[in-house]
C-alpha cells in the first residue's frame, strides 16, 4: 500500500501538469516558455513527513489569472507615456487585463480531489485505529 507521503507527492507532480494544462487551455504563454517552465512544487517536511506541499511559479502567472497589471505606465500621470495610454478622463484608450482563472481554480479543484483522496484511504484506516483503541462494548437488550 502506498503511504501518505507518497500519495501527496504523486498528487503534486500531478497538479503540476494541469497547471500546465490550464496554461494551454486559456492560451497563457507560450509551450515551455518562462511561465510554463518556472511552475513546480516544494515539499516541506517536519520529522519526515510532509508538512505542506509550496506551488512556485513565475509571479506574473498570478498577475494573469486576477486579470491585473496593465495601468498607469512607468512614469505616472504627467509623463508623455501616461498621456498617449488615457483618455482625457483618465480611462485607457484599450480595456485593461481580464482574469484568466487558470491558476485558482486549477487549485481549488486539486487541493478537492488531495482530501477526497486522503479521506478515503487514509480516514478508514484512522477510524479503524480509533475504534481498536476503545474495548468492545456490548449491547444487551433489556
Amino acid at each position: 500500500m502506498i503511504n501518505m507521503d507518497e500519495a501527496v507527492e504523486a498528487w503534486a507532480k500531478i497538479t503540476v501538469d494541469k497547471f500546465h494544462e490550464a496554461l494551454d487551455e486559456h492560451e497563457i504563454g507560450l509551450l515551455d516558455g518562462d511561465l510554463w517552465r518556472s511552475i513546480a512544487f516544494e515539499l516541506a517536511r517536519n520529522g519526515g513527513n510532509i508538512e505542506e506541499v509550496i506551488f512556485k511559479l513565475r509571479a506574473y502567472g498570478r498577475f494573469v489569472d486576477m486579470g491585473v497589471g496593465r495601468g498607469v505606465p512607468i512614469g505616472g500621470k504627467g509623463s508623455s507615456a501616461f498621456e498617449k495610454s488615457r483618455k482625457d478622463n483618465g480611462q485607457l484608450h484599450q480595456y485593461g487585463r481580464k482574469p484568466k482563472h487558470w491558476y485558482s481554480t486549477t487549485k481549488t479543484r486539486e487541493v478537492a480531489i488531495l482530501r477526497l483522496v486522503l479521506v478515503s484511504k487514509y480516514g478508514q484506516k484512522s477510524l479503524a485505529a480509533i475504534e481498536g483503541a476503545f474495548p468492545k462494548i456490548e449491547t444487551v437488550n433489556i
